[in-house]
């Protein structure tokens, strides 16, 4: 078990050095100019030289790259090309609302998807088992940006139940997490719906009701125990999709997290910035992954033996 994760985390350095070579290219190969952003594009060519000067953008592609480099072994992700401050404090400051907004969208995306989809597989009513069917296909199918709106003129503007945007206490966390964790409760529905069916329809579980155990003891832990490994897979990568994923929602309802900076980021072209916040993103995914695959062995002993050989 060491083992394996020492082998995982080992894999992560030249897996991260890769991708920051990737996105640097890549936004070095988008077009425009941070420092049109900054100045204007009628400033005299003599300050914008100056400028570039002293963000290093004379210098050869390589020659950045290898700075930037320089910076991440130093510990540091460089300063935002506006405001001078160091990204590392700033996404220090933001990330603790990303991740808040991404363990409240996620236990809600959870508790949702596994419910309707033990009961879609298990309910003996078919109207019902139906109904639950056309809403997961409605939450996979509707994109985020339409859910987050029409929630906030739900909630917020008819009702007026719920603030509308801002960042604060529990009341304007509820509907940017509704809003991210609709999509992956659809999908948990689905996917728990169809691992149940399979396993109520195993011979162990025939035996366990021929024993005269009762229904909800075969099924939250003969059923729901085998079918939680998918279901575990999907809530951990959501979870790291909900850290890279919720720069619309964050943007849409003003919640002052990670996405949103780099959304202004990207906008400016604040190129630290969004590499500071891909990096971030992208360390915390793996990460994830890592101990989304530790869970497997607390709920699958056969996955413990698996891993163990390895």
């Amino acid at each position: 078990m060491k083992i394996y994760v020492l082998k995982r985390l080992v894999i992560i350095v030249p897996l991260l050095i890769g991708i920051t070579m990737m996105t640097f290219l890549l936004l070095k190969a988008v077009p425009g100019d941070p420092v049109f952003s900054m100045v204007g594009e009628r400033a005299n060519p003599e300050t914008i030289e100056m400028i570039r000067k002293e963000m290093g953008a004379d210098r050869g592609i390589f020659h950045q790259y290898n700075g930037y480099i320089s910076l991440l072994l130093r510990g540091e992700l460089g300063r935002s090309y506006f405001t001078n401050r160091k990204v590392l404090d700033d996404i220090a400051i933001k990330l603790p609302h990303t991740l808040l907004l991404a363990v409240f969208a996620m236990a809600l995306a959870g508790c949702l998807g596994i419910l309707f989809g033990v009961l879609s597989a298990l309910h003996p009513n078919r109207s019902i088992r139906r109904t639950i069917t056309l809403l997961s296909l409605a939450g996979l199918s509707v994109p985020v940006f339409w859910s987050g709106l029409m929630l906030m003129i739900f909630f917020s503007l008819w009702l007026r139940l719920l603030p509308p945007s801002g960042t604060g206490e529990i009341r304007y966390l509820i509907l940017p997490a509704l809003t991210l964790s609709l999509p992956a409760a659809a999908t948990i529905a689905r996917i728990t719906r169809f691992t149940v069916v399979d396993i109520a329809a195993m011979p162990f579980i025939g035996t366990a009701r021929a024993k005269g155990l009762d229904e909800l003891h075969i099924t939250f832990v003969h059923i729901m125990r085998n079918a939680l490994i998918p279901v575990v897979t999907v809530i951990g990568l959501d979870f790291g999709s909900y850290l890279n994923g919720a720069v619309l929602t964050e943007t849409i309802f003003g919640w002052d997290g990670i996405g949103r900076f780099m959304m202004e980021a990207i906008v400016k072209r604040d190129y630290p910035v969004i590499m500071g916040c891909l990096l971030t993103g992208t360390t915390l995914f793996i990460l994830i992954n890592v101990f989304v695959d530790i869970a497997y062995h607390f709920i699958d002993p056969r996955v413990r033996l698996d891993a163990s050989d390895r």
